[in-house]
Order: C-alpha cells, then structure tokens, then sequence
C-alpha cells in the first residue's frame, strides 16, 4: 500500500544501535504514513527476532549477504512503498520533530535530497550539516566539531552525508541507487555529484536535528576503501578535460597518501589494492564515465563549485602538527587548482 515516506535503516551487527534508533522513530509525532524497513546485512547478532518481540510491524529483509552500504540500501529501496526514501544509519537517534521537519522540507522542495543536521554524542557539537569536498576528491563533513547552535535553518550544500539521506524515491531509481561497486565510504557523494549532475538540489534542514553516534577513526579497510573510492567518483564524473588538468594536483594528494600509509604495511598493502582494482575495473568505469557526460545538466565548473582547497589534516594529524601541514600545503594546492575550478 503507498505511503508517503519509507525509512530504510541497513544493520550489520548493528542490534544495540537498532535498540536506541528505532525507538526515537517510533516516538515520533507526524502527520503522514511511513513504512519502517529494517535490512539485515547478513549480521550474527538476534536483529530478526529482537523485530519479531517487539516491532513487528517493521518490514525485516534478511539479505543472503553482506552486500554493503550501497547494497542493502538498495535492497531496502526495492521494496519502498513511499513517496520519499530516508536512508537511515542505525548509530542515529532522531530527536523530537525531526522526521516532521525533514518532510514538510520534502514536500515544499520535491525534487531536492536532504540532510538533517547531525550532532555529536554530547548534542552540543556538529557531526556533520551536509559534506563539503577538496577539489582533488577527498571528502569531509561539514560544520564538523563546530557548535550546533551556529547552524540554523535551511541551505544548499556540496554533498550529503549518508547517515541520513531523504530523497524522493522515483529520482533515486532514476539515478540507479547507490553504486554497489563501492560496498562501503564514499557512496552518498557518488550519488550527491550523480544527482547535483541531473540538476537536482542538495539540501540540508539544520533545524531537523539527528545524533549521530559515530568515532571519526581510519583502519587500512576504510582506508583502501575511501581512497579507491575517491579516484573511482572522480573518474566517472569529470569529463576528460578536467581530469587532465587536476593530474598535478591529483599526483599530490596521492603523495600525500602515501607519505599516510608509511604507519604501517597493511595501509600500504591498502594503497596497491587501491590502483589493482581501479586497473581491473578501468572498462567498466569508462563506460559509466561516458554514460554520465552523455545525460548531464552541469558542467565541470558549475558541479565543483564551492569545493575547498585546504586539505583538512587537523582530523588526520593531531595539532599543532596537522595544522602545520595544512598552512604549508594550500597555498600549493591553491596555485595547482584548475582556473575554472571556484573554491572557498
């Protein structure tokens, strides 16, 4: 039967998460339908009958797999019945009108995808209000560790985050859902430069508050991931001149990287499968390449406008010596930037 919003929430082992955010749904005071769909990526830890005893009125999908993040979205959004789709992380807890707030944002911008703002664990504090990208690809979260209370109201943003992801649900399958070639890290800005591409409006309600119950932190898994990741999203939506021109500033950002994989041989083992995979894939990637320049509405210029020069190496590198690094390296990212390339 059709409703007007479907939550899809995707759990790997995710049982303790699931007991905190599913209450805050359910606690939630709206004026529409919504249909609660629970993925169960394969995990070992009691979800499905922890649903059974005491929501069973969730729809529970038991993928045969661990197909990822992009994955069991996906699965989640074949079986949407609503208008809109919220891709929801389990380590969330929606606060008190949020979930209203973020549909009557739906409802006056139909054709616009949209994040709540997502604070931190000692609710005072930004997780993230949107992502915003380096120009060379590497992604950051937005308004991050800043006060919450300096980020109000409604505004465009560069890249959604996807730890909660409201977009309507006939352009989601427009777009082809989230690339599932990249399991996990990097899908939700795959698909804000594929959507942004197509003309469509990245939106984040900060008024729509979301506790995000994340530890930023790097393992040689999300590392290899996140940098595969990366070069994978640029090649398949700048057209072929600006790759050309971003090589010199690529070239240094790979230096960069792998001066970061010197902590140990299972990053720099990360960095080798980066490069093998991207070589074994470069076909396929083309041809996605040459799919998105033939049906785009923006240019190269107008899709990275607004990204940043500065590396952000203080979350990398603690201070002082992170913030040494980043004063030394932008002004030479600065002077590598392509010309039609507009930062901030």
């Amino acid at each position: 039967m059709p409703t007007d919003l479907t939550i899809v929430i995707v759990s790997y082992n995710s049982l303790t998460d699931l007991q905190r955010c599913l209450p805050s749904i359910i606690r939630q005071s709206v004026s529409f339908t919504y249909q609660l769909i629970v993925v169960d990526n394969h995990g070992r830890d009691g979800v499905a009958p922890f649903i059974e005893q005491h929501v069973p009125a969730i729809t529970f999908i038991a993928n045969p797999a661990n197909s990822g993040y992009a994955g069991g979205n996906n699965l989640g959004l074949q079986h949407s019945t609503g208008k809109w789709v919220l891709f929801l992380n389990p380590d969330t807890e929606l606060h008190t009108g949020a979930l209203q707030q973020l549909m009557q944002t739906a409802q006056a911008h139909p054709q616009a995808f949209i994040n709540p703002k997502l604070i931190n664990p000692d609710l005072t504090t930004i997780n993230a209000c949107g992502n915003q990208m380096q120009y060379t690809g590497i992604t950051t979260c937005r308004g991050i560790n800043e006060l919450s209370s300096a980020y109000t109201g409604l505004t465009t943003v560069a890249l959604l985050s996807g730890a909660a992801l409201l977009a309507p649900t006939g352009l989601m399958r427009d777009l082809g859902g989230f690339d599932e070639s990249y399991f996990m890290y990097f899908e939700d800005a795959d698909l804000s430069l594929r959507a942004r591409l197509r003309g469509y409006t990245l939106l984040c309600n900060q008024d729509a508050v979301i506790t995000h119950y994340y530890r930023l932190g790097m393992n040689p898994v999300k590392f290899y991931y996140l940098e595969r990741n990366r070069l994978l999203t640029l090649r398949k939506v700048l057209n072929q001149r600006t790759w050309r021109q971003l090589l010199p500033a690529l070239i240094l950002t790979e230096l960069l990287t792998w001066g970061f994989s010197l902590r140990g041989i299972t990053y720099l083992k990360s960095r080798f499968q980066t490069y093998a995979w991207l070589w074994q894939h470069r076909r396929a990637i083309r041809l996605q390449n040459e799919v998105i320049q033939q049906t785009r509405q923006l240019t190269d210029t107008q899709l990275m406008m607004g990204s940043t020069v500065a590396i952000p190496f203080e979350q990398l590198v603690p201070n002082p010596v992170g913030g040494l690094i980043k004063a030394i390296l932008s002004p030479l990212y600065r002077a590598l930037k392509p010309r039609q390339i507009i930062t901030n």
